[in-house]
């Protein structure tokens, strides 16, 4: 009973980190079935028939992930990146010009303090690089901490995506990236990461952010969500609302405050 009660008494940071060192028991069935899936397919691969049905697939997967033969032609593939969000009331983070005068690449920081309750709070810094009018790099760093019977707790984490952003129209900006997560404190566990993400630019000054990142560290899902409304004023914007967190075992319900710069 002694270690039971310790884990009951433990906070939900010691116990997120005690769940991420201690690997799932569905492992090996999992790798089991995907060499049984993996064999299905290179026997059907085999049929010339099913061979023209992934040609179509991997087609259509191109047009849903990347662009259609429609929007080659359309202004969302010369979309250019704007200086920073609502530089004019027409436009968000995209421009529809013919100018050489534009932004080649662009930083934006944020960075937002995050609140559950009196006890576990912490701290959310983003970076994004994007660059080649789709492309995008971003970088965040969440640091957590926690007071529980007297005691501090901590817990870090990592993550770095590489986005492509599928629909860059003046109004909406709608991404999805492949990465890595990374957790430290005395966990150091990495994990491939997945992301998706949008904006709506609703009316200046106001825009609607809408992000998502889960990865899995050794066989346990890590998430980060967010839901902010942004004000922007210039090159700066403040945000508020909602951000949640799924640390192994551990949900964190957290209301967000923050600001950012772009540039």
């Amino acid at each position: 009973m002694i270690p039971f009660q310790g884990f009951s008494q433990s906070g939900k940071l010691q116990k997120a980190k005690q769940s991420l060192n201690t690997p799932s028991t569905n492992t090996s069935k999992s790798v089991k079935s995907s060499k049984r899936n993996s064999k299905k397919v290179s026997r059907s691969y085999k049929n010339p028939f099913a061979e023209i049905l992934v040609r179509i697939a991997l087609y259509s997967t191109y047009g849903i992930f990347i662009e259609t033969p429609l929007e080659r032609d359309g202004k969302m593939h010369d979309a250019e990146i704007a200086q920073y969000p609502y530089k004019e009331a027409r436009y968000g983070n995209f421009i529809y010009t013919d100018s050489i005068n534009y932004s080649i690449g662009r930083f934006d920081i944020s960075n937002s303090f995050v609140i559950e309750d009196k006890n576990l709070y912490g701290n959310n810094l983003n970076l994004d690089f994007r660059f080649f009018k789709r492309m995008g790099l971003e970088v965040g760093y969440l640091q957590l901490f926690e007071k529980n019977n007297g005691k501090s707790d901590s817990f870090s984490l990592f993550s770095a995506m590489v986005n492509y952003h599928r629909i860059r129209t003046q109004k909406l900006d709608v991404w999805f990236g492949l990465g890595i997560m990374y957790v430290g404190n005395n966990v150091r566990k990495s994990g491939f990461s997945y992301g998706f993400g949008a904006e709506w630019f609703i009316k200046k000054p106001i825009s609607l952010l809408v992000s998502h990142k889960s990865a899995s560290i050794n066989q346990r899902g890590v998430n980060k969500t967010k839901l902010l409304l942004k004000y922007h004023l210039k090159n700066y914007h403040i945000s508020s609302g909602y951000e949640n967190f799924v640390l192994a075992v551990s949900t964190i319900d957290a209301f967000s405050i923050g600001f950012g710069v772009s540039f």
